[in-house]
């Protein structure tokens, strides 16, 4: 029973329809994958500081709507800490294409699947318990950038820490912004965004508060910007 009733009401808080965004005229043009052309008509932008790193600024990402597929760059995503690429396309079925270029010049392309974005049965009936035993909902509610966001109470099983979060339902998938934190590449945002053991594909963190950690939603709406990856050669992870 005590898993019952959060799991009711996780379900409830969202209860109205979410809208789904529909492509754009530029997409129908633009978006043609077999010749190394993505679209993404919006983007995700949050503030954010990492107080044990002593870091603070925005992280941008670039969000094909239709697809769930995302687009992260070196300057306005993962900055200095992925320095051998520019940028890192994802999808929600856990692929991962990292371009760069090499130290003889060379455009290069390195591929990688996220398996954990394929979760089982089991996984999943695991995931929905643990966000039951995990995040329990407060009464405070928003609505930002067409987003209803809820807030939880987060807790951990092995410490009695209690952070903030906020979720809301999205009418696309997110996971290709969890899933980052799982490549074997050396990419990774300048905060953790390592909830997909706990939060469904189409619930968006919009704020993240605890001792050492800040980040919100700061922007979401219409931003175009066209990926370009022609060019670039194909190229094995080294181990």
């Amino acid at each position: 029973m005590l898993l019952i009733i959060p799991l009711f009401y996780q379900k409830t808080v969202f209860a109205q329809a979410v809208k789904k965004i529909p492509a754009d005229k530029q997409r129908l043009t633009q978006w043609k994958p077999e010749k190394g052309q993505y679209y993404f008509s919006h983007s995700l932008v949050y503030e954010y500081e990492n107080k044990a790193a002593k870091t603070k600024g925005t992280i941008r990402i670039y969000l094909d709507p239709v697809s769930g597929a995302m687009c992260f760059l070196k300057d306005s995503s993962f900055m200095q800490k992925g320095k051998s690429f520019d940028l890192v396309i994802g999808f929600p079925n856990g692929k991962y294409t990292f371009y760069g270029t090499d130290d003889a010049g060379k455009k290069t392309r390195i591929s990688e699947t996220v398996n954990e974005m394929k979760p089982d049965p089991e996984t999943v009936l695991q995931q929905k318990e643990d966000f039951a035993t995990y995040c329990l909902p407060t009464a405070n509610k928003r609505t930002e950038f067409g987003l209803e966001s809820m807030e939880y109470n987060l807790g951990y099983a092995t410490s009695d820490t209690k952070d903030k979060i906020w979720l809301a339902k999205t009418p696309f998938s997110v996971y290709a912004l969890y899933g980052l934190e799982f490549v074997e590449s050396a990419v990774s945002l300048p905060v953790s965004f390592d909830y997909m053991h706990l939060l469904d594909a189409d619930r968006l963190i919009t704020e993240f508060s605890s001792k050492d950690t800040f980040f919100k939603l700061v922007r979401f709406g219409r931003d175009p910007y066209t990926a370009i990856t022609k060019g670039y050669q194909e190229s094995k992870r080294e181990d």
